[in-house]
């Protein structure tokens, strides 16, 4: 159960990969916080599309959920993989970001008209980690 539904936080984001290009949604914010945690969802729909699973677990997701991954019975980019094969064809628009001190969440639109999914960041070595690619 528990490595469904973590499996589950991974496909959501990553299903928004595909092989649309789109303006880049990092230019909208002025905060360089809130460029960066818009740069590492940018990050992660490019890795998506590069079907580069491993990048997503070494440079994007935060060593906790890496951590749950690898202990939930799989491991981070065998998952990761799934999600990427499994992604259609809608794109990651960084909508709006929130950063309170070393956390950050941001809401992203999957798609032209997809839902708007919410994804938490938080600081690791001066860089912006994914904790949750969604929390509903």
């Amino acid at each position: 159960m528990r490595r469904a539904a973590l499996a589950l936080l991974v496909v959501l984001a990553v299903a928004g990969c595909g092989t649309q290009s789109q303006k880049s949604s990092v230019d909208k914010f002025t905060n360089a916080d809130e460029k960066a945690v818009a740069q590492k969802v940018e990050d992660l729909e490019s890795a998506g599309k590069r079907g580069k699973a491993d990048d997503i677990c070494s440079d994007i997701l935060s060593k906790a959920l890496v951590d749950q991954l690898d202990t939930a019975g799989t491991n981070c980019a065998t998952e990761m993989q799934k999600a990427i094969d499994d992604a259609n064809e809608f794109s990651l628009t960084v909508e709006k970001v929130t950063v309170t001190g070393n956390n950050a969440t941001a809401e992203v639109k999957q798609g032209d008209k997809g839902p708007t999914e919410q994804m938490r960041f938080t600081k690791e070595g001066g860089q912006w980690r994914a904790t949750a690619l969604s929390a509903g």
